[in-house]
């Protein structure tokens, strides 16, 4: 089989949040059994700090609505898949992939607008006539239109012939490519597509025209499947989601556990231990404890947070909940950026108990492993969580989760088992499940040992969530032998 993946972040080049995870670990596990799979995503201005050695391959221009714009195509190996990089200097050649502080770019509809297009004339450039095209998220959402529109031309083509499958993958939902209606001429399509597949309240939505005219939509977790066909979670693409759920397909992301496991981790001081020694985690987390002054006590939980400081990790309930779950006598070392506000909390809370706290402002990928091999607990109350991965990675470390029933969250932490669970978006409910973690921690060890031994067991490898994505890409060209049943 022959894929196209497209996605507009690939670790390691450029990441943003989880897509770039996907991107880089599901092409690796699907060329593993033996498939021929290429990734595409822009060539930004930060590879060029990455010394990366490129292969300059192709030059070749692009239609868009204002004329002609060119092209160049680079090659690069990521873990022995080929990941092709498309160059546009007027486009992708900025500071940040999306826009700079909270600010979008403002023409950000014509450069990916361009990418897709350009994704499609890459085909052509390497030889490579996929059966399966894979979109991810808003910014390749307009490529099934694209496609379509042109179904015409590729069918006489005998490049394109056949047209390839479409697969579009939500990360996150509450990320849709909303644009106003002036700008369709952007996209250079047939009036009636705005009318029957992009129309989102006066506006051009381009999640929702992929939704209409892809042949399988995948999201990220089971539960979010079903959540985002409902009101609280479809951020008004419900509807749409509902009309189309004989073709959505809820798949859990894998990790890839050559990065994260506490057996050969590079980051934790040395240090490694498993599920049959668990020794080495506790001399991680002492010497994590000695890089931010906080005492070295058994007695003392040593909680752990790394997310993004945003109203969906849930840090409203951090906030409300600190100060309690601190005087239970527990410590908290916390990674991340975000908003100010949630910045100067965790300032104060700092501030306030001293030996208590640990902060760290900022990404850190180091510590974001000797965080989830030292600590005893790992706080992942999300509002909302398509799938999640450092509950995930907490397990595979025996850190056991503290997590909110929504998304991946509920489809991988089971309370009692391998971690501890709350549903209600409650202070109240959070507050119970922190004290009764604390409560076995404290006072059933024997208890909080299996917890953990349970949770290193489990597998959530892209073997098995690869073996998902390949039932949808077989079913979608045809061949029921290896059906997948939709969410």
């Amino acid at each position: 089989m022959r894929i196209l993946y497209i996605a507009s972040e690939i670790t390691p080049f450029a990441k943003t949040g989880g897509l770039a995870d996907v991107g880089q670990a599901l092409p690796k596990a699907v060329k593993a059994v033996g498939h021929d799979i290429r990734t595409v995503m822009p060539k930004y201005l930060s590879l060029a700090a990455q010394n990366i050695a490129l292969e300059r391959v192709a030059q070749f221009t692009v239609q868009m609505h204002n004329g002609l714009q060119g092209a160049v195509l680079w090659r690069a190996e990521n873990d022995s898949v080929p990941t092709y990089f498309i160059e546009n200097d007027a486009y992708f050649n900025r500071e940040e992939f999306y826009g700079l502080g909270d600010a979008d770019y403002p023409d950000n509809l014509e450069r990916f607008v361009f990418f897709c297009r350009a994704a499609l004339e890459c085909c052509r450039a390497i030889d490579f006539a996929p059966d399966v095209i894979h979109c991810n998220d808003w910014q390749t959402a307009a490529l099934p239109a694209m496609l379509k529109a042109s179904y015409a031309a590729y069918r006489k083509d005998p490049f394109f012939n056949p047209v390839p499958k479409l697969v579009y993958t939500i990360h996150n939902i509450s990320y849709q490519g909303r644009f106003p209606e002036d700008h369709w001429p952007i996209l250079s399509l047939p009036r009636s597509y705005y009318t029957y597949d992009f129309e989102f309240y006066g506006q051009i939505n381009l999640t929702k025209s992929a939704i209409h005219l892809a042949d399988a939509v995948t999201t990220v977790s089971e539960t979010y499947a079903r959540e985002i066909q409902t009101t609280d979670f479809g951020f008004g693409l419900q509807d749409t989601l509902q009309g189309h759920k004989e073709k959505l397909y809820g798949i859990l992301n894998g990790v890839d556990y050559q990065q994260w496991r506490p057996e050969t981790d590079p980051y934790t001081y040395g240090i490694v231990y498993s599920a049959n020694d668990l020794s080495g985690k506790r001399r991680i987390k002492s010497k994590l404890r000695a890089e931010y002054q906080l005492p070295d006590s058994d007695a003392l939980p040593l909680i752990g947070m790394t997310t993004r400081f945003v109203e969906q990790k849930g840090i409203d309930l951090i906030t409300e909940c600190a100060e309690k779950i601190l005087q239970l006598d527990t410590q908290m070392i916390v990674l991340g950026s975000g908003e100010p506000r949630y910045h100067d909390f965790f300032e104060w809370l700092r501030r306030s108990y001293p030996g208590r706290v640990g902060i760290y402002i900022g990404f850190n990928n180091e510590l974001a492993h000797r965080i989830e091999a030292g600590a005893d607990i790992f706080l992942m109350p999300s509002l909302f969580e398509p799938c999640g991965l450092n509950q995930i990675y907490s397990l595979k470390y025996g850190t056991l989760p503290i997590v909110r029933l929504t998304g991946g969250l509920a489809d991988t932490i089971e309370d009692g088992v391998n971690g501890f669970t709350f549903f209600d978006f409650t202070a109240h409910n959070f507050l119970d499940a922190a004290q009764r973690a604390i409560e076995v921690y404290r006072k059933h060890p024997d208890r909080w040992i299996q917890m953990m031994i349970t949770a290193m067991g489990q597998d959530f490898s892209w073997e098995k969530s690869a073996e998902k994505y390949l039932g949808v890409y077989n079913q979608v060209l045809g061949n029921k032998t290896y059906r997948s049943d939709p969410t």
